[in-house]
């Protein structure tokens, strides 16, 4: 009869024992659970900074190369007519005109650009830029210890070949290494570093060429090159597939879309050579003769790309996607207008000012100001919103408010606080090229970015060209017009016109009405030519509204 108590009491304490151990057995699993997921996200955390710390250590090291490249550029501005009048003092290549230390590095330049988006996918990105390093290395040795004005050029020519690389590989290593949406930031210390390579590049080229000679400024870019190689051999490490490891150094050559690669540079190089001595009324057959051969080698080309290379050196499909044919238009207009203000600036203070060449180019600090500013600007809005279309458009429109207050106040008498709305312009010219890398990226496949990108740059090199020559012609057109107009009851005024044409420094020495009537038509041709830029950057701004905004997903 006691049974029922004795078999109810043991049933009920396993139960009882059994809810008392599953509880807090539960619950400890809880809590190693949010334990172990705090230690993942702090580890993940950890990753993530130590990622960025290598990224900015990686970036920073490929900024040297850009620094010195870039500086390169003015620098040679600065010492050309130092070295063109030693080689003719020294009657070595004098028959061959100083202009062509600047213009064969930018021919050689523009026709090795587009291979290198390519040959960076077949050998690797480290490699390709170990190699675009070294060209400039030697090129620039070449042209410190040149003894005429051939071996010069040779040098020019190399270092030109090796600078194309320098900066476009680092975008493209950008687009590799960091999210899309941080690639403006990034892209942004880029443009810093190439402003600033550009503006110190004159100053110390002028310098160095009149205290210990012109040769050290190229010789002294030698140890920084050197460091720069070794630097990016230790720090920088891509990814590689297997394919690539696999592959033989033969296998990888065999790749290369070498018919394409030729007529693609015959194509460029026969172009813009012929814009150059068109700029400078050079024979019209020999102009006319070049026409016909660029327009030939851009058919063979084509005709290679499509129906001959198994990996084009450019694809022509590429020009089809309207996110290169937007950020290659804007980019070549934007950077047209640029060079223009840098061309027409100085020019305005040493005829209206009396300014000397360094006085003249002080005055394009602002626009220095404005070319930083904006970028950096940019870099942190796309982080932070993932949004390019913005700043493109309102890049646009920063250039067209520099240019039309330069119409409105630049009228002979311009003031230091005048003198700063070409802020507005640098600033154009930075948030435009922050902005439309990261839209090209985003509208193409990432197989495709890499050629993408030095077909951009390509645009950009062939503007400087171009931007340079037609600013100079709109301008000296409108000179000789308003020269020949207000001088034509003058005395002896089309002799006068002809000194003011061939040397502005013949203003300096007019005084009096006559001086009055030459600014007068000086700076009726400046504002002429204000009114073109005007106009090429409302085309910019009508393309940039055009254009669609991309999500931003890498």
């Amino acid at each position: 009869m006691t049974t029922r108590p004795g078999v109810e009491v043991p049933l009920a304490a396993p139960q009882d024992t059994a809810e008392q151990e599953t509880t807090p057995l539960l619950s400890q699993g809880n809590i190693n659970d949010d334990l172990e997921t705090q230690q993942q996200d702090s580890v993940s955390e950890s990753q993530q900074e130590q990622s960025k710390r290598s990224v900015f250590g990686i970036i920073s090291v490929l900024l040297i190369g850009v620094f010195v490249s870039q500086a390169d550029t003015t620098l040679v501005f600065a010492t050309y007519a130092h070295i063109t009048s030693e080689f003719i003092r020294l009657g070595g290549g004098s028959w061959i005109d100083g202009s062509w230390i600047v213009t064969s590095f930018g021919l050689a330049t523009c026709a090795t650009q587009p291979m290198y988006g390519r040959l960076s996918q077949i050998f690797g990105r480290k490699p390709i830029l170990q190699i675009s390093y070294t060209l400039f290395l030697v090129g620039t040795a070449i042209a410190g210890i040149a003894r005429n004005m051939e071996q010069m050029i040779v040098g020019r020519v190399i270092q030109g070949a090796g600078s194309a690389g320098m900066v476009s590989m680092v975008s493209i290593l950008l687009t590799d290494l960091v999210p899309l949406h941080e690639v403006a930031a990034y892209r942004s210390y880029v443009n810093v570093f190439s402003t600033v390579g550009r503006s110190c590049g004159g100053l110390i080229g002028g310098f160095l060429s009149q205290t210990i000679g012109w040769r050290w400024a190229f010789i002294g870019q030698c140890p920084l090159l050197l460091l720069s190689i070794v630097l990016v051999w230790w720090k920088l490490e891509e990814p590689q597939h297997d394919v690539e490891l696999k592959q033989s150094i033969w296998t990888k050559l065999k790749r290369i879309d070498i018919v394409g690669a030729f007529f693609m540079s015959v194509a460029i190089l026969a172009g813009i050579t012929a814009l150059d001595l068109g700029s400078k009324k050079s024979s019209s057959s020999v102009v006319i003769s070049l026409v016909v051969i660029g327009v030939i080698a851009a058919i063979l080309f084509a005709l290679a790309e499509k129906f001959w290379a198994k990996e084009p050196i450019f694809p022509l499909e590429l020009l089809g996607k309207d996110a290169v044919i937007t950020s290659y238009s804007i980019i070549f207009i934007q950077t047209g207008i640029q060079v223009a203000l840098m061309f027409l600036v100085p020019l305005y203070f040493q005829v209206t000012a009396n300014a000397s060449m360094g006085e003249a180019g002080a005055h394009l600090v602002p626009a220095v100001f404005g070319n930083t500013l904006g970028g950096l600007a940019v870099g942190a809005w796309i982080k932070r919103t993932g949004r390019y279309k913005p700043p493109t458009v309102l890049a646009s429109l920063s250039a067209m408010l520099c240019f039309s207050l330069l119409l409105i106040i630049w009228r002979g008498h311009t003031s230091t606080a005048g003198s700063l709305v070409i802020f507005f312009g640098g600033c154009a010219s930075g948030m435009a090229n922050s902005a439309v890398f990261v839209g090209l990226t985003a509208g193409v496949e990432k197989s495709q970015m890499a050629i993408a990108t030095t077909g951009m740059y390509l645009s950009a090199n062939i503007s400087m060209v171009v931007g340079v020559s037609v600013a100079s012609a709109i301008f000296h057109s409108a000179l000789r017009s308003n020269l020949h107009r207000m001088l034509g009851r003058v005395v002896g005024g089309d002799e006068i016109a002809r000194k003011v044409l061939s040397d502005v420094a013949y203003v300096q020495t007019l005084h009096g009405p006559l001086h009055r009537l030459i600014i007068r038509a000086f700076v009726a041709s400046f504002r002429r030519t204000f009114a073109v830029q005007i106009a090429l950057a409302s085309t910019a701004l009508v393309i940039g509204i055009l254009s669609k905004q991309r999500k931003i997903t890498r």
